[in-house]
């Protein structure tokens, strides 16, 4: 079945599979084939049993794409969606609904809100990602705030955010400027960064490297605060500041000894000095 809802242009129709509303809004086109729909501005409502793709300026979609679905637009739009598989190349992205297999996203701007079955890859500027993640979550962004549940992380940022409901089963690996977690990490914390806010959980060692670089230095450059529950670790940094508890013994290298404020517990602390040494990762 196909019906097309047409407000300001005429659009061609080709013969279709399952099931298409379309509502064309500017004074473009649209056609349709078996596998595709392309055109300027339309809103659709899919029912498609396997793979389908979508062209346009302003795309606006909801239902259902059983297979792999391609976007190429300038914005695209899915509300309660569910698909097999995304693979979306836009400005701006804002999607809610559920992902079975992987999703590939590149854009300016992405709002997520959903589950993805299997692994997501993300490029863009700006990330707000609220969902569930069933494989690995791989991005390249520069300001991304991220919630929900997650198996493993590697992500480069700008700045990055954990919202305190975030929850990483597995290992995290981030390189950033700025660093703030205020959920929780079971597996592996291995960071790199300018500065970070270790605010929520980790259970196992973390690996922070956090060095200032060169030049002139703010306060904050080089700086770690620990104010959640940590199990030890290795910290390279220019200060380290620890509010929260550390249960495991935590090795540091810091231009000073960690300080401890505000009640803040630590059984085994070991200090080196670091003389102007390089905070770098090993491997």
């Amino acid at each position: 079945m196909t019906r097309l809802l047409l407000t300001t242009a005429v659009a061609s129709v080709l013969a279709l599979t399952g099931c298409i509303d379309v509502t064309v809004s500017s004074p473009a086109y649209a056609t349709s084939s078996q596998q595709s729909l392309q055109g300027g501005d339309f809103t659709a409502v899919l029912d498609e049993a396997g793979d389908f793709r979508l062209t346009g300026a302003d795309v606006r979609v909801s239902g259902e794409v059983a297979g792999r679905l391609r976007v190429s637009a300038a914005e695209f739009i899915a509300r309660e969606f569910h698909a097999g598989a995304v693979s979306v190349t836009a400005a701006d992205i804002s999607f809610s609904g559920d992902v079975d297999g992987p999703v590939t996203l590149t854009a300016s701007d992405v709002s997520w809100r959903g589950s993805i079955g299997q692994a997501a890859e993300i490029r863009a500027a700006d990330l707000h990602f609220d969902g569930r993640v069933s494989g690995r979550f791989s991005a390249q962004v520069a300001d991304a705030e991220l919630s929900g549940a997650f198996a493993d992380i590697e992500i480069s940022a700008a700045d990055l955010k954990l919202a305190r409901n975030a929850q990483v089963d597995g290992d995290m690996y981030v390189n950033a400027a700025d660093f703030e977690l205020d959920g929780q990490v079971d597996g592996q914390l291995d960071l790199s960064a300018r500065t970070a806010w270790l605010n929520g959980d980790l259970a196992v060692p973390m690996v922070l490297n956090v060095d200032p670089g060169r030049g002139r230095l703010s306060a904050e450059d080089g700086l770690v605060e620990l104010n959640g529950d940590s199990v030890g670790g290795t910290i390279c940094a220019r200060r380290v500041v620890i509010r929260g508890q550390v249960n495991g013994p935590l090795e540091v290298m810091a231009d000073s000894p960690p300080e401890l404020l505000n009640g803040a517990r630590a059984q085994d602390i070991t200090f080196t000095a670091r003389n102007g040494q390089r905070c770098e990762r090993t491997s």
